[in-house]
Parts: structure tokens; C-alpha cells; sequence
């Protein structure tokens, strides 16, 4: 029903158009989260707009700023009005950051989009960054094609982020450091290169997607605390892909996702050493061989392993696969016994797809449901039968 004053319109609400400003009687507090959508350039504007709107943009829980959009349509150089307007960005999030008993004034999350060829433009973005202090940083980095992509960066984070994505689109990941790296706890990083990992002592969560690696994961010495991994589409880097391995060796890890798509590299070998792992999700990485130490057997009792064939590889070949993994959760287990007590959980499913150029394709589907095969009473039931085979 509508609201008195008001009219429905082909499906759609009118307000009454008596000319108030509703928005303004708002609380400060939603009106600065209906801002903090807005670049944080519009934001210190309309802190002009009148006395209800002053300080709006001291109170704005998200920061969002495009450097991308001070460059000359050339792309090389800042003009010299906006070289004023990144004073007075720096100089609204200094005083923000100055304000006395600054509960609501402190920055929760801040975006920001640049550039990491252009020097003044990286200079800015370093001076934003400290000023904001933000919990949660989200870093775009722009798209110049004419500059090497391959180039080393670095980052200083500052003492209050705790979470940080990076979008590199095709760029080096950078190297972190200052006064926030030992604190980080969640790392996303996402279409890019990595040549060398931080050292991040306080790590928990990581997060790779569509990322190419060049680096061994040294993840008990540099991250000793992760307890989470997700690698999508992410491939190890060689100049001969038959040779391509990779490895998870971390004390602390609890949860690994594993994730690839159509076409996606095969690995050579696969080794996995997580004592502490609980849940374990694999979708379609093919491996010719895998090795898989979890502990005690039977301690990952949550995910799934599923594999599609369409084309490439023969289905029994990821049907072997499924039952290597599996043999490596349950490694006390006969392949016989093992094989009959997955069967239950393991489902076969054919189906027709669209790919490209509209191409209808078969494919087939084997998955393995770990949390139904490793339920308490499962288990139970599998220890009864081990006890049997050793007697």
C-alpha cells in the first residue's frame, strides 16, 4: 500500500515530491555510511554543502579514492590543480585522523586505485595510505600499458590494518613491509605475479585467485599462524609446464581450497603437509601425483574433492586421483576397504554444457562428499573395519 502523500507508478514507489530534504534529518551516523559510497573526493565537497553536512567526511566508515582519475588524458603527468587536490585530500584525512576521542572518525576501510610506475602518483598513495590507517586496505593497481608490469614495488602498510587486498592485474605482488606486516592477518591477492613472498608472522588467512607463482610456498616460515588457504586458478610457474609442482607445507593450516577451471595447467606432483588440517576443498586440479600428510587419520572430517572431464585426460584417470587423495586422509586404510567404504559418498553425474562459441560439450562429474564419509559415526565404522584387517 502507499504511503500517504505518495504514488505507485508501473511497479514503482514515487516519494512525494513536497521538495524536503529527507536525507539530512537523517543520523550522522547513516548519512556518513550513505556517503562513504561516494569518492572520497565528493565527500570532503559536500562536507561544503551546509552546516548538517560540515564534517560528513570525518565520519565516513569508507574511504574510496581513484588517483587514476587526477592523471592528463596522456597518462604521464598530473596537472597542477590536481597536485592541489591531493593536498587537500591528504589535508582532510590528517585532520580526520587528528580529531579528538575519534571513535567514529577512524577510517574502517580504505580503496584506493594508482598507479605503481608513476612516481608522484605512488607518492601520494603512500602518504593516503599512512593517513588513513585503515583495518581493511583494498589496493587497484592501474593499468598503464606502456609500463613494465614485471617491475618490483613495495608497500608499507601502517599499524592498523589487519586485512589487505590487492588487485595487480598482471603486476608483481608487492613486497610488505612497515609497521602493519607484522600484525596482517588477511591477504588477498588476485591477477598477478608472485616472484617472493612476505614474511608475515601473523597471518591467518590467504587468498590466491587467478595468480600465476614463481616462488615455493614457504608457508611454516613465513606465515607460521595460517590457518586458512585458497588457491583459484592459481598455477606454479616453469618454463616447462610437465615439470610444474607445488606444495603446502604449514603447521597451522586448518582449511585449504583448491579451485582451477577448463584448461587449466596440470601439475606434475602435488604434496601436502598440514597436521592440523580440518576441512579440505578440491575442484578439478589434475595432479599425476599426490602426497598427502594430514596427521592423525581421519582429521579432516569437512569438504569435497570433485573433478569434470570433458576432454583431455580420461575419467579413470580422476577417479584414480580421487582415490590417491583419499588414501592419503585415510592412509591406514586398504584400497580395497577404502574403496567400498567412499562408494556410498561418491556421486557420478553426465550433463551437457555451453562453452565457447556455443558449443554444446558432454562433460562428467565425480564428486566425493569428505563430510559425509567422514562423519563421527563413518569413522567410527571405518576404525571397526581397520581393526578387523589388522586382526
Amino acid at each position: 500500500m502507499a504511503e500517504p502523500g505518495g504514488r505507485w507508478r508501473r511497479g514503482l514507489w514515487i516519494a512525494p515530491g513536497d521538495g524536503a530534504d529527507h536525507i539530512t534529518g537523517l543520523p550522522l551516523e547513516l548519512r556518513a555510511r550513505i556517503a562513504s559510497f561516494l569518492p572520497f573526493r565528493q565527500v570532503v565537497q559536500l562536507s561544503s554543502l551546509s552546516r548538517p553536512w560540515r564534517r560528513i567526511h570525518y565520519h565516513t566508515p569508507v574511504v574510496r579514492v581513484k588517483l587514476s582519475d587526477f592523471l592528463f588524458p596522456t597518462g604521464e603527468m598530473l596537472a597542477l590543480d590536481e597536485e592541489h587536490a591531493f593536498a587537500g585530500l591528504e589535508a582532510a584525512l590528517l585532520r580526520r585522523a587528528e580529531e579528538p576521542g575519534s571513535g567514529s572518525s577512524k577510517v574502517k576501510a580504505l580503496e584506493i586505485r594508482y598507479s605503481v610506475h608513476e612516481p608522484l602518483m605512488r607518492h601520494h598513495a603512500d602518504r593516503i595510505i599512512a593517513l588513513a590507517d585503515a583495518r581493511e586496505l583494498r589496493i587497484e593497481i592501474f593499468i598503464n600499458g606502456r609500463r613494465d608490469s614485471s617491475a618490483a614495488w613495495a608497500l608499507d602498510l601502517p599499524p592498523s590494518t589487519r586485512a589487505l587486498d590487492v588487485v595487480a592485474f598482471g603486476h608483481l605482488a608487492p613486497t610488505i613491509s612497515g609497521p602493519g606486516a607484522a600484525a596482517l592477518e588477511n591477504l588477498g591477492f588476485h591477477i598477478g605475479v608472485v616472484r617472493e613472498w612476505s614474511r608475515l608472522p601473523s597471518l591467518r588467512i590467504l587468498t590466491l585467485e587467478l595468480v600465476t607463482v614463481q616462488a615455493p610456498f614457504p608457508l611454516g616460515a613465513c606465515w607460521p599462524l595460517l590457518e586458512d588457504l585458497s588457491r583459484s586458478w592459481t598455477s606454479p610457474s616453469s618454463r616447462r609446464s610437465w615439470k610444474r609442482s607445488s606444495s603446502v607445507v604449514a603447521p597451522e593450516l586448518e582449511t585449504l581450497v583448491v579451485r582451477c577451471g577448463r584448461g587449466h595447467e596440470d601439475y606434475r606432483s602435488f604434496t601436502l603437509q598440514a597436521p592440523r588440517l580440518r576441512c579440505l576443498e578440491w575442484y578439478n586440479q589434475f595432479t599425476e601425483r599426490v602426497d598427502i600428510d594430514v596427521g592423525r587419520p581421519g582429521s579432516v572430517t569437512a569438504g569435497v574433492i570433485e573433478l569434470v572431464w570433458n576432454g583431455g585426460r580420461d575419467m579413470k584417470d580422476r577417479r584414480a586421483l580421487m582415490m590417491r587423495m583419499l588414501k592419503g586422509l585415510l592412509p591406514e586404510l586398504p584400497q580395497e576397504q577404502l574403496a567400498d567404504a567412499a562408494r556410498p559418498h561418491i556421486t557420478h553425474d553426465k550433463y551437457y554444457k555451453v562453452h565457447c562459441h556455443g558449443e554444446l560439450v558432454l562433460e562428467e562429474k565425480i564428486t566425493c562428499d569428505l563430510d559425509a564419509l567422514m562423519s563421527p559415526l563413518q569413522l567410527a565404522s571405518l576404525n571397526d573395519l581397520q581393526n578387523q584387517v589388522q586382526n
